[in-house]
């Protein structure tokens, strides 16, 4: 006979099931909001300055050398308008573009880590 171990009624197993996929669910939620925020600040400014700062500017006030020629101007990225879009919002602008402007899509031209950079640096123009 086995000794320390108890059986456990049917009800006590639900609950601890239930538990178990809550903490569960948590655990990936807060793991996935914890990678969202990982990006490498330099790596993602390296590329926006090769591919954004000639229309958004190397500060990302929409004053780089292109956007004098684009009607609407570009938009200023360390703006609070811009700076208070979810990152979710900015990385939809990324890769499908703004209609109506000179803004054009990134997707497929990135990874997910890639994407992590962009948005960290984006971040980082916060005034």
């Amino acid at each position: 006979m086995m000794t320390g171990f108890r059986r456990r009624k049917p009800s006590s197993l639900k609950k601890d099931g239930a538990t178990l996929f809550v903490g569960f669910v948590l655990g990936m939620t807060m793991a996935g909001l914890a990678a969202a925020g990982a990006g490498d600040i330099e790596k993602g400014k390296t590329f926006y300055r090769q591919s954004c700062g000639h229309c958004h500017g190397l500060n990302g006030k929409g004053d780089g050398e292109m956007g004098g020629y684009l009607h609407p101007p570009p938009a200023n990225l360390a703006s609070e308008k811009t700076q208070s879009k979810s990152d979710a919002e900015l990385k939809d602008v990324l890769m499908n573009g703004r209609s109506g402007t000179a803004m054009v899509g990134f997707e497929g031209m990135m990874d997910e880590d890639q994407w992590n950079d962009l948005l960290a640096y984006l971040r980082s123009l916060k005034p």
